[in-house]
């Protein structure tokens, strides 16, 4: 599904948009709270922390409202000392499930990553969010059997 770029646009992190960001992940982990953050406060040490560890941080809105978005790092190492795209974060607002905004912002860090010459991009997914898992699949990423936690492993070759 094509999102329709009619009425959104995608804008760069900046200290001004934490409170946006702030809103789109405690309202995206509502069904599974034990992935998310505790409160506001361990949200926005998350974002701070996700700031700090990325090459690639877009913030999708639409009707200037904020739906999602997208946070990877390319200099990122995995367990096996390779270099690969991480996509530390991915998440959408409840309201704008299903209409292709998560596509559209996983379409845009993996070509982030291809540019930078990775040859693969990885990700830990809840294990009980099945509609997360299922996202990534249809988007090739498989489990590599690892397990953390609570936290499954996917890749995918780029």
């Amino acid at each position: 599904m094509d999102l329709k770029v009619e009425n959104t646009r995608l804008e760069n992190f900046s200290d001004e948009k934490i409170d946006d960001l702030i809103g789109i992940l405690m309202d995206a982990y509502q069904e599974y709270p034990e992935y998310g953050e505790a409160g506001r406060k361990q949200a926005k040490r998350y974002i701070k922390w996700l700031n700090k560890h990325s090459t690639f941080f877009k913030i999708l809105y639409h009707n200037d409202k904020p739906a999602g978005f997208v946070v990877g790092d390319s200099n990122w190492i995995d367990l096996n000392g390779e270099n690969v795209g991480e996509i530390h974060e991915l998440s959408v607002k409840k309201e704008y499930w299903g209409k292709g905004y998560g596509d559209f912002l996983l379409k845009q860090v993996l070509k982030h990553f291809k540019e930078k010459g990775l040859k693969k991009a990885s990700l830990w997914v809840g294990e009980k969010n099945k509609r997360a898992i299922d996202f990534y699949r249809k988007h090739g990423f498989n489990e590599t059997g690892i397990n953390y936690y609570g936290w499954l492993r996917m890749e995918k070759k780029l």
